[in-house]
């Protein structure tokens, strides 16, 4: 537990640089004791493996700008979280080369692997040299999680072709048992595995921050966990300025950090919430005979609506998505996050049971009339 003698004497600097643009050395401890508290590195994290920044978009920003030039490419497995493709592009021009898995069963078992590195080759003979690739681990938007032995193949695939590892563990905290899963896979930091066996411990790199787990995502602030690639975080600290976490975001993750009997209050509750929000959310699914992927972790689900398409196409997925949005529904689509398939879309079931019942009611009015309009086609079609 953080004193409050502490925080006061904390206050003066809260207005200031503090200990400078990649995090104060407090945060910095903080998240070294929290990794080793929660997710049983193999080697102590300290806090000279930690970086840092404003966010896990600026993370991932600086990280492209330093370990890729101009039109490289980070591998990523479809269906991929949508701020990826700008996170890498926007300043760096590093592009995502999409990962083609095919079933989504298989995107976080050993099939992924093979399918990664078909892609890389693939790439290669394009010219578009890879330097590296990116998990997502618990997975957005399919919430699972990877076993270690497909995380282990991972890196041996990383040390046969030398290129860098991205483990985005933003939700590792997140894992929770319901009734489609009541036993779920349990979360495996990359850092847990014994590295060194199978690849270039400097090639591997964890991402993590304050946005997803603990639900603050306008508090911008993230870290980078590397503990054998100084150079790395030297780089990272000569561009740090331009994403320099506020001391006053950095102050408050601290106390969080430090404070034993709020995270366990705090993870416990998260957990329950998610698994109530979960149970109602895929209840009503089921009432509307809407398929969707199990998930575990995250607070979202992937779901099925290419029944309602008037057609397997990028454009029958566009015109069903504004058809919701003019009824006042938003998903998330399955071409803004890369779906193999038109028709996929992410809901995000982590709200109050008032605002989940609301929005779901909502979405089996539209969908309901999305379905009419497609059987009378149909009927005057045959006629």
């Amino acid at each position: 537990m953080v004193s409050s003698q502490w925080a006061l004497q904390r206050i003066d600097l809260l207005l200031t640089y503090g200990d400078g643009p990649t995090g104060s050395f407090e945060l910095r401890a903080a998240l070294a004791a929290f990794w080793n508290s929660n997710f049983s590195p193999k080697e102590s994290v300290s806090r000279y493996h930690v970086t840092v920044m404003g966010g896990g978009s600026s993370i991932l920003d600086a990280l492209s700008y330093c370990i890729a030039e101009k039109d490289e490419a980070i591998l990523v497995a479809q269906p991929f979280y949508v701020g990826f493709v700008g996170d890498f592009e926007d300043r760096a021009r590093v592009k995502v080369a999409p990962v083609p898995i095919g079933s989504l069963e298989d995107v976080t078992t050993m099939t992924g692997v093979k399918k990664h590195e078909e892609a890389l080759i693939a790439s290669r003979e394009k010219g578009i040299k890879i330097r590296g690739l990116m998990l997502c681990n618990p997975h957005n938007p399919l919430g699972r999680c990877y076993a270690p032995e497909v995380l282990e193949a991972y890196l041996s695939l990383c040390s046969k072709y030398n290129i860098h590892l991205i483990s985005d563990e933003v939700y590792a905290m997140a894992v929770f048992s319901n009734q489609d899963i009541p036993d779920p896979m349990s979360f495996t930091s990359i850092l847990s595995l014994d590295i060194g066996k199978f690849c270039d411990p400097a090639l591997v790199l964890v991402v993590y921050g304050m946005s997803k787990d603990f639900c603050s995502n306008g508090l911008r602030i993230g870290c980078i966990i590397s503990q054998h690639n100084p150079t790395l975080h030297r780089t990272l600290g000569a561009i740090s300025k331009f994403a320099w976490a506020s001391s006053l975001s950095d102050h408050v993750w601290t106390l969080m950090l430090n404070d034993q009997k709020f995270l366990d209050y705090y993870f416990s509750t998260l957990a329950q919430k998610m698994r109530n929000a979960y149970e109602l959310c895929t209840r009503r699914l089921k009432e509307f005979n809407i398929s969707y992927i199990p998930a575990s972790c995250g607070p979202f689900i992937w779901i099925d609506l290419r029944s309602y398409l008037t057609s397997p196409t990028i454009e029958a997925e566009r015109i069903l998505s504004w058809k919701m949005l003019k009824h006042g529904i938003w998903l998330a689509t399955g071409e803004a996050f890369a779906s193999e398939e038109p028709g996929w879309y992410r809901i995000t079931f982590a709200m109050n049971e008032k605002d989940l019942r609301f929005g779901m009611d909502r979405l089996r009015k539209v969908l309901n009339m999305v379905e009419e309009v497609k059987t009378q086609s149909s009927l005057g079609t045959q006629t």
